[in-house]
């Protein structure tokens, strides 16, 4: 008796070791929410159109604190206890135990429209930049950024570039402010303050010292609202929250939080001042293209000599880095969501355990092909579809998530019809021209001048209510296990331990 006692505990504790296997979060784990925008993006705004795009950072870093506090321990607590569930398709799916797995189908299709194109994007966008940089025909660049996904996914499994992330974070704080310290040593303190004052004198400068005005004017108040409300998609970035659903304790929650917490701080603070360095710094001339201004920095203009070379050579690797991730990001969520939600179990031969890297492989190589043959036939146009795409689905994610990680009277039906309305009338508000005026039609966006981020988000979430009223109560083994979640975690040990609220 004992001797069968002493082998179920073993199989148990083996059991929990494979579970546990590839999971964990990193200091880096908003990264993904923040990181890439504070670091490439927002000089680049800041640099083209002035200080008022610093609205749509601080939206980031407010919609970063959001999703830590709405979502981070939750998901964290629900991954665990359903046994290892790692997509946002699959977790609604458990946590409503669907009889028909209608808001798994329907996200699971939702979300891999989004994350196949933005996979896209970035191996176009590497490639666009080598051929512009290097010469290296685009062909090329994408064979070559397959083979190096594809041999991440077969060292790391899953996790990828996930045990580097922060090294990277790191190289690309270093990078900016080595950009910074490059520019002022170069040009020096005078050369600097001169091109302000130049700027002054001819009218431009307020658009690097005051966040009331960008694009050559001043801000209205519908005008910073719609900035600032673009950082609360991170709300429902589906790379963001499947993050925590990695994290394997509360302790390494809550110190990734505060990590995060500095890091975004630091990055919010050297991204603006990098983009009005960088005007002063080329004052007069005004590069019109961030490909061009890559290669501005990295090609010694004007002279500047090796520390400038070098700061441009260190933040192009941590720009190349960062994408990398983001695109082995994309592919191995993809690939999961097509294993774990849409391939029924009968047909699955192998079972998913931590890092098992076998039961992925034949997903990851289909996702990897579709992504780099669309990637070859490409063009500018997959920026645009697939920012278009992320707000959509973002709108509609949202009130979906809050409702089910905060509410234990949601039901499936309050979700779906959340997701329905918010990603209908995010759609419906920014690219339906339906409203005469003059002698043709314009839409909400244009009508209102608000993005319809936050009144999308708000109206899936009052119908979303209104929906699970209608279903009546939820059955009381999903309320139980939602109650479960919020005060209990699997830990590490043998026994259920109380999580830290």
């Amino acid at each position: 008796m004992k001797r069968k006692n002493g082998k179920r505990e073993k199989k148990e504790k083996i059991d929990r070791n494979s579970l546990r296997q590839g999971r964990g979060t990193g200091s880096s784990v908003s990264l993904y929410a923040i990181g890439l925008l504070l670091m490439f993006l927002m000089p680049w705004m800041v640099y083209m159109q002035g200080a008022g795009a610093a609205w749509i950072a601080i939206g980031s870093f407010v919609g970063m604190l959001l999703v830590w506090q709405m979502a981070s321990y939750r998901l964290m607590r629900f991954s665990l206890q359903q046994k290892d569930q790692v997509t946002i398709p699959g977790f609604l799916s458990r946590r409503f135990q669907e009889s028909r797995p209608i808001l798994k189908i329907l996200l699971s299709c939702s979300i891999l429209l989004l994350l196949i194109p933005a996979a896209t994007m970035l191996m176009y966008g590497i490639a666009d930049f080598a051929k512009a940089l290097f010469g290296i025909p685009k062909m090329y660049t994408i064979l070559g950024v397959f083979l190096i996904s594809m041999g991440l996914f077969l060292l790391f499994g899953r996790s990828g570039l996930r045990l580097a992330e922060r090294w990277i974070a790191i190289l690309v704080l270093a990078s900016l402010v080595l950009i910074d310290y490059a520019i002022v040593r170069v040009l020096g303190t005078r050369h600097i303050l001169e091109n302000i004052f130049h700027s002054w004198a001819a009218g431009s400068v307020t658009e690097y010292v005051n966040v009331g005005y960008m694009g050559g004017r001043d801000l209205s108040i519908p005008e910073i609202l719609s900035l600032f409300s673009f950082g609360f998609l991170i709300l429902g970035n589906p790379l963001v929250l499947q993050r925590f659903q990695l994290a394997d304790r509360a302790r390494t929650v809550h110190r990734s939080r505060r990590w995060a917490v500095i890091f975004s701080l630091f990055a919010l603070f050297l991204s603006v001042l990098t983009g009005g360095l960088l005007r002063a710094s080329l004052y007069p001339a005004k590069i019109s293209s961030i490909r061009t201004l890559f290669v501005t920095i990295l090609q010694e203009d004007k002279g500047r000599g090796f520390l400038f070379y070098l700061t441009g050579v260190i933040f192009v690797a941590a720009a190349g880095l960062m994408t990398l991730e983001l695109l082995h990001a994309c592919i191995i969520s993809a690939s999961q969501i097509v294993r774990d939600n849409l391939i029924p179990k009968r047909h699955r031969k192998l079972e998913m355990s931590g890092s098992n890297r076998r039961a992925l492989l034949l997903p990851v190589i289909v996702i990897e092909v579709v992504v780099a043959s669309l990637a070859l036939c490409s063009g500018d146009w997959i920026y645009t579809l697939c920012l278009d795409a992320y707000l959509v689905l973002a709108c509609g994610l949202m009130p979906v998530m809050y409702m089910a990680l905060r509410s234990s009277r949601a039901t499936a039906r309050g979700c779906l019809v959340a997701f329905l309305v918010g990603t209908i009338l995010a759609g419906v508000w920014e690219f339906s021209p339906f409203i005469p005026q003059g002698n043709g039609f314009i839409t909400l966006h244009e009508l209102t001048g608000v993005v319809g981020i936050l009144p999308s988000m708000m109206t899936g979430f009052l119908l979303g209510i209104l929906g699970n009223k209608s279903a009546g109560q939820p059955p009381q083994e999903v309320v139980s296990e939602f109650e479960e979640v919020q005060y209990r975690l699997v830990s590490s040990g043998s026994k259920k331990e109380r999580a830290i609220r």
